[in-house]
């Protein structure tokens, strides 16, 4: 059988998760969910399918290939990097040179892959959801996979747990097997897909529920990289022979979708940089895959499976943290309530919450910027992040804490003209040698022993000693101890942006 390579969408806006995420760390980098992040979990699931273990034989591992914005790249890099767990995983990175939703991801996914891997199988997996990593999981990509090789693209589709109104729907001939509850419940089953069904009103859910007919569509889905490609032009040669589409409006494009993606492949890697790719890519629709291709292509199997999944969609899956109690309050973290009902307090700073005669409402705090909201309208986040980009507040973007792969920063005071940050370094572990234009840091020892490199000079810190590194300085930072070293830094200048950095020798290959 051909490989299968997986690839990840790990775009994202950070609006939907709003105050916990940003745009430079949207939801599937958040571990609001478990001991990693969602990304970490996907990329894990992957490489359980993708490089490895009894599913595939001698020869048949794939890499791991993550796509991902110009802008969230580094950030993506630096995340991934900071989990030894997944050092020697074979992870590429696609890089959009601007957002395009799913269908002209997936289209240059498919177009990358199989420049390098002409045969090759895809599983595509959305960064941000939870989805059970076990023997079923591995059962689901193989039976996928079988009906892949016969030319399908083949989605998978989920056991409906309750009449979800925020999912879509897929209607199959043979997921009504899976009604039955109980261990004898079968799994893995294939089935054509009859028809894709957008997210429905609550009685419409009910009835998909009740029927046994239909599945949560997942977003995932596994086919040849080819067939991907292939797809995209027949459903686009469809509708362009009758000149628009009324019924598939979205796929009139995808022929063009295709071309592009494969002109940004024969570009190589670094396709996104080239002025005519950028300007090809940005002039591609944007739009879902499910639209563009699966809706109107007649070659769509689903596999029907129980997995756990979850798609994290809105603030409203913290509730899933904790039961609630008699009131049907959900209280996490710091957080206490007097005569209220049905709120959600979520305390991620460490701060208290406290709340008294609420009814139906969410606190989200956390360290930098507080969210109080009516739960019904926790998918109308994205209007607070619209209003605060008109306003320019860095809260849009900037989270008070990253990960790298030394350690972690923390801002701990922002002003315009001086920042303020707690750098943890853990043992063993280096900075890059790196220098600033547009600022001077001065590096105070909080915790543990620094090496500290100054334009060529060295000098071992301990606790309450500091060093001065001069604007366009070439500096490096150390921590030569055996506990992690922490740093208060201060920085000063006119401008104090993440991106005013030059790196000359970095242990990570950063290029930023």
């Amino acid at each position: 059988m051909s490989k299968l390579h997986a690839v990840i969408l790990a775009g994202g806006s950070g609006s939907r998760f709003w105050p916990l995420s940003r745009e430079l760390l949207p939801k599937q980098m958040l571990d609001v969910f478990g001991a990693e992040s969602l990304l970490v979990a996907a990329v894990k699931r992957a490489a359980h399918v993708a490089t490895g273990d009894a599913l595939a034989g001698k020869g048949e591992h794939g890499a791991i290939w993550i796509v991902v914005g110009e802008t969230l790249y580094d950030e993506v890099r630096n995340h991934l990097k900071a989990y030894p767990e997944l050092k020697g995983l074979d992870i590429r990175y696609i890089i959009e040179p601007c957002a395009r939703n799913t269908a002209p991801a997936l289209a240059l996914a498919a177009a990358t892959v199989k420049a390098e891997d002409p045969t090759a199988q895809i599983v595509m997996l959305p960064s941000d959801h939870i989805c059970h990593d076990d023997d079923e999981w591995k059962a689901v990509v193989a039976a996928g996979r079988e009906q892949a090789a016969r030319g399908d693209l083949v989605t998978i589709g989920l056991r409906p747990r309750y009449p979800a109104t925020g999912y879509g729907y897929i209607k199959c001939a043979e997921c009504g097997a899976l009604a039955p509850d109980g261990a004898d419940t079968p799994r893995a089953i294939v089935s054509k897909a009859e028809k894709f069904v957008e997210k429905p009103d609550e009685m419409t859910a009910q009835r998909y529920v009740d029927s046994h007919e239909y599945l949560w569509n997942s977003g995932m889905l596994i086919a040849g990289a080819e067939t991907i490609l292939k797809e995209l032009r027949r459903c686009g040669a469809r509708c362009g022979a009758y000149g628009t589409s009324d019924e598939h409006p979205d796929a009139y494009y995808s022929g063009k979708i295709a071309s592009v993606a494969e002109t940004m492949a024969i570009g190589g890697p670094d396709a996104w940089k080239n002025e005519a790719c950028r300007h090809l890519y940005e002039d591609c629709p944007s739009v879902p895959f499910d639209t563009a291709c699966l809706e109107a292509s007649e070659n769509v199997s689903v596999v029907a499976a129980d997995l756990g999944w979850s798609d994290v969609g809105s603030l409203e899956a913290l509730a899933d943290l904790t039961p609630a109690d008699d009131q049907g309050n959900n209280l996490i973290g710091r957080a206490v309530d007097i005569d209220s009902k049905d709120t959600l307090s979520y305390s991620e700073s460490g701060r208290m919450i406290a709340t008294l005669g609420l009814d139906n409402i969410m606190v989200v705090d956390s360290a930098d910027a507080t969210l109080v909201a009516s739960r019904e309208r926790t998918e109308d986040v994205r209007q607070i992040v619209a209003a605060l980009k008109e306003q320019g507040a860095p809260e849009v973007s900037l989270n008070k804490t990253s990960l790298r792969p030394w350690g972690s920063w923390t801002m701990l005071v922002r002003m315009p003209h001086y920042h303020v940050k707690e750098v943890m370094v853990l043992p063993g572990m280096r900075l890059s040698s790196q220098s600033h234009e547009h600022r001077a840091e001065h590096w105070i020892i909080a915790e543990g022993t620094a090496l500290v490199t100054c334009n060529g000079g060295t000098i071992t810190l301990q606790k309450n000693e500091s060093a001065f590194l001069p604007m366009g300085a070439v500096h490096r930072l150390e921590n030569i101890g055996d506990v992690p070293l922490r740093v208060v830094e201060v920085a000063t200048g006119d401008y104090l942006g993440e991106d005013d950095i030059v790196r000359y020798e970095d242990d990570f290959q950063r290029e930023q």
